[in-house]
């Protein structure tokens, strides 16, 4: 057995499959580019936070049961018509939520909630 798949085999019991998965292609990387010994580690660690972050995401639509992953690059404004782009743009903003949260505390207590928040999503 090499080197390569004992460390392999090392950072699976430690359970950082992500980096053993990739370990392969980052020694060649490194050893292409001349990396130092700090930003070979850096670069295992980063490769490690994305491939858990893309298991965590996959997981999560998964248990979501979500029928089809659609993104908002995919969105088509021409068939629907009655939100333009720059409305979509100002809600990822998320200035809506500083909005409500300030009007909301400003308002008389009887005033029923569901009138206040549909006020300013319109």
């Amino acid at each position: 057995m090499s080197s390569i798949e004992q460390l392999c085999q090392q950072y699976h019991a430690l359970r950082f499959n992500g980096i053993a998965k990739s370990l392969p292609s980052l020694l060649e990387s490194a050893e292409e580019n001349s990396f130092s010994y700090l930003q070979f580690a850096a670069m295992l660690v980063e490769d490690e936070q994305k491939q858990r972050t893309g298991r965590r995401i996959a997981l999560n639509r998964h248990r979501a049961g979500f029928p089809v992953c659609k993104r908002l690059e995919e969105f088509d404004y021409h068939y629907q018509s009655t939100i333009t782009k720059r409305q979509i743009n100002q809600l990822l903003d998320f200035t809506f939520i500083d909005n409500c949260l300030f009007r909301s505390i400003r308002t008389p207590v009887s005033v029923n909630i569901r009138t206040v928040a549909g006020g300013y999503f319109l």
